[in-house]
């Protein structure tokens, strides 16, 4: 199929809201399954890894990812420094990690398949479905767009104000703006999971809430950041097939 703007922002928003359905779907389903408490939702996060995954292989964007890369180079390495020194943050800042069923261990996993839906859905998917039809910085802008808006999840998960939700959107928005300018420039996501899953686990496990200030300071450099690693991009659409037809090699 012939991509345009409209179908590949209409692609991008329904892979989206497929995610979105399936959160809520599993969340509902789970206790019929006998899956109770904090296990729905990690059950609803390996839904959605499967999902990533499914999705990312019937548009055949596996080459990519960067998902199988070890090493891509000094450079790329260097600025991933960033989202590291993000992730720390919270482990430095006074406080430290509080005690939190149901135990360490099942956090990481589940953060890690946090880590593993959310970047192959946002920084592969949706960002290389946009990158059809547009120019890298605005198809890196509207995916981080929507990386922000998927967060509404949370009302689905909890009873959030809609003033934490707002900030929420406008926060993980940045993050997510940040991440996909990483990726469009190196294509590279397997380090992305990783600092994702690690910035998830030390904010949701921190004892001592950071000051919003912090938040601030921390998502305008990420804006900056973001910036920075697109100056001067002006790649062109791929003009690649909307969903590719046909066995894969033709």
């Amino acid at each position: 199929m012939r991509s345009t703007p409209l179908r590949a922002l209409l692609l991008a928003v329904a892979i989206q809201l497929v995610r979105f359905g399936l959160i809520v779907g599993s969340l509902a389903i789970a206790p019929d399954l006998g899956i109770h408490g904090w296990y729905q939702g990690l059950f609803a996060n390996a839904v959605c890894a499967v999902f990533a995954a499914a999705v990312v292989t019937w548009l055949r964007l596996w080459s990519h990812t960067g998902i199988a890369v070890l090493w891509r180079s000094k450079r790329a390495a260097l600025l991933l420094l960033p989202f590291v020194i993000e992730a720390l943050i919270w482990v430095v800042y006074p406080g430290g990690f509080g005690p939190e069923e149901p135990g360490y261990g099942l956090w990481a996993l589940t953060l890690l398949l946090v880590g593993v839906n959310e970047e192959l859905t946002s920084r592969v998917a949706v960002l290389q479905t946009l990158r059809t039809a547009f120019r890298v910085a605005p198809a890196v802008a509207l995916a981080g767009v929507m990386f922000g808006l998927q967060h509404l999840s949370l009302l689905a998960t909890g009873d959030p104000s809609a003033e934490d939700v707002l900030v929420i959107l406008v926060i993980s928005g940045v993050y997510g703006f940040a991440l996909g300018a990483y990726q469009a420039r190196f294509a590279w996501v397997l380090p992305l999971i990783l600092v994702h899953a690690a910035s998830d686990f030390t904010q949701v496990l921190t004892e001592a809430p950071v000051p919003f200030a912090m938040h601030i300071a921390i998502t305008l450099s990420l804006l900056a950041f973001g910036l920075w690693l697109l100056r001067g991009r002006k790649d062109a659409p791929t003009g690649a097939p909307l969903i590719p037809v046909g066995r894969p090699g033709r």
